[in-house]
Formats: structure tokens, C-alpha cells, sequence
């Protein structure tokens, strides 16, 4: 049967960070979706690996979803999967044990920065949080994103960053020599939430390809469309729906990502004409805060 409204920013799923191989119950399981870190040992060249090869351990940070191809996109799906059986075992997890997330949030945040810390926590690891790094941070003394990063990596093994600014997320990971995962850029991408989405609909629907999904709300602003929009693209016959007013409209770089992946899409003034045909319905809300 179809499902119409997938809502999944309410989901703690431990899939954000989770990393290379657990006991849990007496089960093994190995993953490849993050670098491990040691801070005792040479930290990593910085800069960040866009390109990853089609290989979830090559990745250096998260920052945009044109990273993830359709098998790392699968690889990671498995990977989710056994992260899930983590948390319903209830069983003690030391997969993270000894290593320390730092969370830097510029914008308010309750289940992105929450979800992040909990599957650190679930996972056996430890975290240091700043909420509201705009004002509670050096910054307020005039200290740049990437002295903040580079301070703050000498403290933990992962940061995890929500900024005001689209485009922060790539300066930032560039500044850092840990691995560095986006927790949302401004009107930029959110491309975890995209990873959370797009499992959302493999496990609801049971496919992906073939798909008709409508985007829906504030399509200009809304940084979870747009990083979405990116990762339905790796699918194939997937069509997409935007539905939004004139003055929220998706952007045209989405629109030509989205021609030139062979990707068919349609831009709609009336969600009632297509809501009969969608597979999946996306609401975003209206993004208040980026307007003047």
C-alpha cells in the first residue's frame, strides 16, 4: 500500500554517526560509515573528500548529499539496519567507547542536535554541546568559524555543525583535521536529514526507485528539500513534485541537477492536483527566519 507523508524529523535513529564494528548481544556488526579518529595518534590532512568513490569509509566529513552515491546510499541503509537492532536489544553498545562528539550549533535545534547526541550516547561514546554557539561561544568576541573548529578538534573526535550561513559547512571541515558531519547550513543542505528521509521511504514504501514524491512548503529556503532532492536524483524513474508559491519556489541549481541526472520533475501551484498521485509527500514549513 502507498504511504503518503512520510514525517521523519521527529526519528532518533542511530544511524547519524554510527561507525565501524559493535558487539551488542553477542552479534558482530561492521559498518564502514565514519573514519575513526584517534586522538593519540596523527590527525588526518584537512580538507574535505567530496568525492568518496563509492566508498562509505573514504568519506572524511558530510557537508552536501552529492557525496553519497546510490551504493553508498544502500551500503548505508544495511548499516542503519543494524544500528536499529542496537537500540531494540537494549543491549550495552561500546562501538563509540572512548571517543568524544563535539555538537557546535548557530541555530536553535531540538530533535537534529538531540537524534546526534542520543546515537552517540546509544553507541557508547561521549559529548560536549554548545546550543547556542551564535552568542554562548568565543565567536561573540569576533573568533572565526575555522579557529572555533580548529579549537574545538583538539577536544573531540567528531564535530557535528548547524550554521546560519549555507556554504559553513564546507569552510568549516575544510578547517578541521576530524571528520566533520553537517547538521544543516543555513538555506544551504542538510544532508543527513536527507540520509534519515530517504531511508524513511526504502523502509515504508519498500522501494525508492519509481517513486513519485512531492516536495511541498518552502521550497527557496528549505535546506532538507534541497539535500533530498540531491539523493531521490541517484534513483531511478523517481519523479518529483514541487509544490510552493511563487515566492518560495526550489531553486533553478536543483532543477538542473536534477535535468541533467535524468530526473524527471514538475513545478505545481496546487497540492491537490498531485496528492492523489504521489507515493511520498514531503511538508516543509516556511522558513520565517530567513526573511529580512
Amino acid at each position: 500500500e502507498r504511504t503518503r507523508g512520510i514525517m521523519a524529523r521527529g526519528t532518533t535513529n542511530a544511524s547519524r554517526g554510527a561507525v565501524c564494528e559493535c558487539r551488542a548481544s553477542g552479534r558482530s556488526v561492521r559498518s564502514q560509515a565514519l573514519p575513526r579518529p584517534c586522538r593519540s595518534g596523527p590527525r588526518r590532512r584537512r580538507g574535505v573528500k567530496v568525492r568518496a568513490e563509492g566508498k562509505l569509509s573514504d568519506l572524511t566529513s558530510v557537508v552536501e548529499s552529492q557525496q553519497f552515491d546510490r551504493g553508498m546510499l544502500e551500503d548505508l541503509f544495511e548499516v542503519t539496519k543494524e544500528m536499529e537492532r542496537i537500540v531494540e536489544d537494549g543491549a550495552e553498545c561500546s562501538l563509540l567507547a572512548g571517543k568524544v562528539m563535539g555538537t557546535l550549533f548557530y541555530e536553535p535545534s531540538t530533535r537534529t542536535r538531540l537524534s546526534f547526541e542520543t546515537a552517540m550516547c546509544r553507541l557508547g561514546g561521549k559529548v560536549v554541546s554548545t546550543e547556542n554557539a551564535r552568542e554562548f561561544s568565543s565567536v561573540a568576541k569576533g573568533e572565526t568559524l575555522e579557529d572555533t573548529v580548529r579549537t574545538l578538534e583538539q577536544y573531540v573526535d567528531v564535530i557535528v555543525l548547524r550554521h546560519f550561513q549555507a556554504g559553513s559547512a564546507r569552510i568549516a571541515a575544510d578547517a578541521a583535521s576530524v571528520p566533520l558531519i553537517s547538521a544543516g547550513d543555513g538555506p544551504g543542505q542538510h544532508p543527513t536529514q536527507a540520509l534519515l528521509d530517504i531511508y524513511t521511504i526504502q523502509k515504508e514504501i519498500g522501494r525508492i526507485d519509481e517513486t513519485k514524491v512531492a516536495l511541498v512548503g518552502d521550497l527557496a529556503n528549505g535546506r532538507t528539500a534541497r539535500s533530498l532532492a540531491y539523493v531521490l536524483s541517484k534513483f531511478d524513474k523517481v519523479k518529483l513534485y514541487f509544490v510552493a508559491p511563487d515566492v518560495v519556489r526550489i531553486n533553478q541549481d536543483i532543477k538542473d541537477h536534477l535535468t541533467k541526472n535524468g530526473c524527471e520533475w514538475e513545478e505545481v501551484n496546487d497540492l491537490a492536483t498531485v496528492a492523489a498521485e504521489v507515493d511520498v509527500l514531503y511538508q516543509t514549513r516556511i522558513q520565517n527566519e530567513r526573511f529580512g
